[in-house]
């Protein structure tokens, strides 16, 4: 096919073709929409006359801890800045004194947050002296312009920040002109308010070319930059994919065999990724990201041969060296060349590289305005294969719109947060926008594992379920039961890492027995475990001394203490929690990083943890272990509990996802295990204690949004709000709420006449769960959100949790059994 030259009197007749399109698009292209990705308003209206607040290269969000800034230019040219909490879609917002040229898109914003909550923003930058301002506080939208440093900063182009792992910043930008530029690096000290020069002319151009970048940090604080060399302001001068690192925060720089650099690097010393010619149709800036041991991935679009149509490369380093790896290819065939910035047919990408213990696999994030102006995500699940899923991520177009991610929802959180703007651009042309008017922007937010989650659904158990009626609870049946699941869970204990005989995934099992065991005519269940108690030196496990995961086995050995008074129950947990409060976390609750399990950070750790403490003040009388966890428990729930719903998320990486219904995401086992952990401190907790008042009221809040959620057949679904997607039957959450139901029942801070009949039919139902040989099935396995799952499977967790309540069965008295 012959290749079209973009040039500015098409744009009008490439829109009218992309409306086209969009008609035939609908009827042909069997690409699938992402279900779960969604759009959250920024403003309803912003300049849309060229491609400024979303062009590829910027960084107009960024999130700290628990809020997310935002950046854009509105239709009068002002810079506003906005903030929201995650969990939220409201924005505040701030228009700033700061005005850009918008209808130059190179003049785009590049927004990031330091390690001590300040914004710095750059903005307005096409070959001219920086533009910089910092907040007055942390966490401010008022900004004051600040100086940086004295030279090589009037003529700046393309400003890029970083945030390192210590909370410093690095700030990369083009010194002088395309075809002859330099790149300058410096670095902000969070300790000082300081910037200082790390590299005045890292890759130099020699006066014939200029750079184009983009730098990435990975998790150890390593950083990554790729580039294409432009011998010419014309694009088709581009070539070659190039790659340099850094693992003392720029100063200095090695390739990929780690061959030092000579300073600045050039075109004759410069490690080629990719060879790429000239007039081959390739774009600039290419991006670059990291998996987890740090190895470097490079995107980018161009013509893999003479006459075909550019298609984006996946650039990476195997067990041979670099190795490219063709990805979807533009839906119609172009030229790229020409000045300024440029319209074609398909954006620029964003590539996000996911990976597990074994593997790494990509993602492309683009628009194609063959596919309507749509935005698209492409992935790759396997690098070793050339294929790659195409599914939509909006429903409309885009216009010229290009992507950047939220480079810390990424990193943390693992989402994609993309702000979004049907806008106009013209082709090659910065002296004049496309108009005046103003559009929309939007939000979007996409989380591809929780995608893949989705996908996991039919496994689960679709049977037609029993529908269970209220009847009276037989202690006989309660107790023969309860033996059974007992004795097969006991023989049939099973191997990994989260089953040690002194993690968190026994430590329920190890608590039901106990719970249960004076109710058991053969009385051994507590025997069984002081015996495996002494096998174990009553310690908990020794692997992360803050990890309430690896202390929740204290539970059942400070209680064996309680009953038998033996010191060698206690002290291995005292020494253990003493240690904690000797030396504090002092990290915060923010999920997804190295420390974050150093608290309480995730909703089960409130089940893991606070009964530790609780029990070790009960055993020694000293209240800093009570006014330890107190303190802990409201910190969590201040991160994790919404009030209106009456749920805790699992973990901040679920507060700003949705169920395919639109509703928020609490995952019945990780939100069950509050509950049932709350119930068990408000049986020990004083009631004359100050806060047991906040306690009382957060059970009931939460006992009635359980209630609310429980279905017919007596059990809870994996996803508690949206049980037609999350249909499979679950016991272990199911079990857990129910424990906290008869608890609740049995310390008199629930009605029994509302909340009996729910706890009667899920004890039918775990019932009719329970094999002959005492096997509790449909369990989900160990995670950490709702997904579907073989209803064979089994776990000691969900054994514990009918044991326990099992024993708060036995404890309601006649009249409320019946």
């Amino acid at each position: 096919m012959k290749p079209t030259r973009i040039k500015p009197i098409l744009v009008r007749s490439a829109i009218l073709l992309a409306v086209l399109l969009t008609l035939m698009q609908a009827k042909a292209d069997d690409t699938e929409s992402v279900h779960t990705a969604r759009l959250v308003p920024l403003t309803a209206e912003a300049y849309a006359g060229s491609s400024v607040n979303v062009v590829a290269g910027a960084q107009p969000l960024y999130t700290d801890s628990v809020h997310q800034y935002a950046a854009f230019y509105n239709t009068d040219a002002k810079l506003v800045l906005a903030k929201r909490r995650m969990g939220e879609d409201d924005w505040d917002t701030s228009v700033t004194p700061f005005s850009g040229n918008v209808k130059d898109a190179h003049n785009s914003i590049s927004l990031i947050v330091d390690g001590e909550g300040y914004l710095h923003l750059a903005w307005d930058h096409h070959n001219n002296p920086l533009n910089y301002a910092v907040s007055e506080q942390p966490g401010s939208l008022s900004l004051n312009r600040a100086s940086m440093l004295d030279n090589r900063q009037s003529s700046v182009t393309y400003p890029q920040f970083l945030r390192l792992p210590s909370g410093d910043l690095l700030l990369s930008y083009r010194d002088g002109g395309s075809g002859k530029g330099n790149l300058v690096l410096n670095r902000y000290h969070t300790k000082t308010g300081q910037w200082q020069r790390v590299q005045n002319n890292l890759i130099s151009g020699e006066g014939q070319r200029s750079a184009y970048w983009d730098l990435t940090v990975d998790s150890q604080g390593g950083l990554h930059l790729a580039w294409i060399w432009r011998e010419t302001p014309d694009v088709a001068s581009n070539h070659d994919l190039l790659y340099a690192f850094s693992a003392d925060g720029g100063q200095t720089w090695q390739n990929s065999a780690a061959k030092p650099y000579k300073l600045p690097i050039t075109a004759q010393t410069a490690e080629v990724a990719a060879a790429v010619a000239q007039k081959s149709n390739l774009m600039n800036p290419p991006r670059v990201a990291t998996d987890r041991l740090g190895k470097p991935y490079i995107v980018s679009y161009w013509s893999p041969a003479e006459g075909q149509p550019p298609a984006f490369h996946l650039v990476y380093q195997s067990d041979n060296g670099w190795t490219t790896l063709k990805g979807p290819a533009a839906g119609e065939n172009f030229t790229l060349a020409g000045w300024g910035t440029k319209r074609p047919p398909i954006s620029r990408a964003s590539l996000l590289i996911e990976y597990d213990w074994d593997k790494s696999w990509a993602h492309i994030i683009y628009r194609d305005d063959t596919a309507g102006g749509r935005v698209i995500i492409a992935t790759a699940n396997d690098l070793t294969k050339p294929e790659w899923h195409k599914r939509f991520l909006t429903e409309q177009s885009v216009g010229a719109w290009e992507p950047n991610i939220d480079p810390a929802q990424w990193a943390r959180l693992k989402q994609a947060h993309l702000l979004v703007q049907n806008v106009r651009q013209l082709d090659g042309d910065d002296s004049r926008g496309a108009g005046s008017a103003g559009a929309p922007i939007d939000v979007l937010m996409f989380k591809p594992d929780w995608e893949s989650h989705q996908a996991r659904e039919a496994a689960g158990d679709t049977a037609i379920v029993k529908r269970q009626e209220p009847k009276p609870i037989d202690p006989s049946q309660v107790s023969e039961l309860a033996q059974r699941v007992a004795d097969w869970q006991w023989a049939n204990m099973p191997d990994g890492w989260h089953f040690h005989p002194q993690g968190w995934g026994v430590c329920p099992l190890y608590i039901g027995m106990l719970d249960m065991d004076p109710y058991l005519p053969q009385g051994q269940l507590q025997e069984r475990l002081a015996q495996r108690g002494r096998e174990l030196n009553f310690a908990p496990r020794d692997n992360n001394p803050f990890d309430a995961d690896d202390y929740c086995v204290s539970q059942a050995w400070i209680r064996l203490y309680q009953d038998s008074g033996d010191k060698a129950m206690l002290t291995p947990s005292k020494q253990w929690l003493d240690n904690i409060l000797q030396n504090p976390p002092s990290h915060s609750l923010d999920w997804g990083y190295g420390h974050s399990r150093h608290r309480w950070s995730w909703s089960d750790s409130l089940f893991m943890g606070p009964m530790a403490w609780v029990l070790m003040w009960e055993a020694t009388g000293d209240d800093k272990y009570l006014d330890f966890m107190n303190r802990e428990w409201w910190a969590t729930t201040e991160r994790l509990y919404r009030s209106d719903i009456g749920l805790y998320f699992r973990d901040e990486s679920y507060l700003d996802v949705r169920e395919q219904n639109g509703k928020t995401v609490h995952w019945a086992r990780g939100t069950s295990w509050v509950i049932a952990g709350l119930a068990q401190v408000l049986e020990h907790l004083p009631q004359d204690y100050p806060d047991y008042p906040r306690y009382k009221a957060l059970f009931e809040e939460m006992s009635a949004a359980f209630l609310a959620a429980q279905q017919g057949d007596g059990l809870w679904r994996p996803g508690l709000l949206d049980p037609d997607t999350h249909n499979a039957r679950e016991t272990s959450g199911s079990g857990f709420i129910a424990f906290a139901f008869a608890s609740g029942i049995n310390q008199g801070l629930l009605p029994a006449e509302t909340y009996l009949p729910a706890v009667q039919k899920t004890w039918a139902a775990l019932t009719d769960s329970v094999l002959e040989n005492g096997k509790l099935t449909q369990v989900q396995p160990v995670g950490a959100g709702p997904h579907g799952f073989d209803p064979n499977n089994a776990a000691p967790f969900a054994s514990g949790a009918l044991l326990m309540l099992a024993s708060e069965l036995m404890e309601l008295t006649p009249s409320a059994s019946d």
